[in-house]
């Protein structure tokens, strides 16, 4: 009897810690954005996003692989289940549809859980009339707004009724086309466009940025459906350790040094 019963404990524990532990031998593939965006990503392995996953690797023991891809290639391959994750995605219905966002018990996003927040800004030429009033643009015509490559913002544009040209890869790019006068108008990521600017002070001469903010966005880490489908309960325990690394010193002590303003 006694035996019978070793024998089940064994056999339930077996089954319990492999059910639960599934990666914990595996690496965990996340990819992230192969253009710099400051302070979240500021090159290879660098940057206050990467260093908040690095944390969260260490305060769950298990093994990640952070990936660098076009930002829409990143997306496409964690739609597909070919990424497990993409790193600092912020919400919109489209990727809801085939990624997973942590979210509460009444299915609202739960921003406890969220990497960073960060502010989209419309910029335009010091010598444009568009202005950005009570959620409104005037006197923008029929121009287009530049938007970078796969950026959610887009679509939140174009939910807005505004056409958008969404060829461009960084921030530089587009600061560089507003000065040419290309485009007459573009949103960009505060922190990435702040630096930006103040490396480049001729462009800073001539362009200024529209307040308020356009958006701001919380950005999260996106799980693929396939391995949400298997690893519910780790996907769980990731992003809460997400939150306890952005409230951790070694983050705080990054974050200062590294933040504009």
């Amino acid at each position: 009897m006694i035996c019978r019963f070793a024998v089940f404990i064994i056999a339930f524990l077996t089954v319990f810690l492999n059910s639960n532990t599934l990666y914990a031998a595996e690496t965990i593939r996340f990819c992230y954005e192969d253009v710099n965006v400051y302070p979240w990503i500021t090159g290879n392995d660098m940057g206050l996003a990467i260093s908040e996953m690095y944390i969260v690797e260490k305060l769950t023991h298990l093994k990640f692989s952070l990936i660098r891809l076009p930002w829409k290639r990143c997306l496409l391959e964690t739609q597909l289940g070919e990424m497990d994750g993409a790193i600092a995605a912020s919400f919109n219905n489209e990727r809801d549809q085939w990624g997973v966002y942590p979210k509460t018990s009444t299915h609202q996003l739960n921003r406890e859980f969220r990497l960073h927040t960060d502010s989209f800004y419309l910029y335009a030429r010091n010598d444009s009339s568009i202005q950005w009033k009570n959620k409104k643009l005037l006197n923008i015509g029929t121009n287009p707004i530049g938007v970078q490559l796969g950026y959610s913002v887009g679509f939140d544009l174009q939910k807005a009724g505004y056409p958008i040209k969404s060829s461009y890869t960084s921030s530089l790019e587009l600061l560089k086309e507003l000065d040419f006068n290309t485009i007459k108008i573009a949103v960009l990521q505060d922190y990435e466009t702040i630096k930006t600017l103040e490396e480049h002070p001729i462009l800073k001469k001539s362009i200024k940025r529209l307040q308020p903010p356009f958006k701001v966005a919380d950005q999260y880490l996106l799980f693929s459906k396939k391995f949400n489908s298997t690893n519910s309960k780790l996907a769980q325990t990731i992003w809460k350790s997400i939150e306890k690394a952005r409230n951790s010193d070694e983050y705080h002590r990054e974050e200062r040094a590294l933040l504009v303003h």
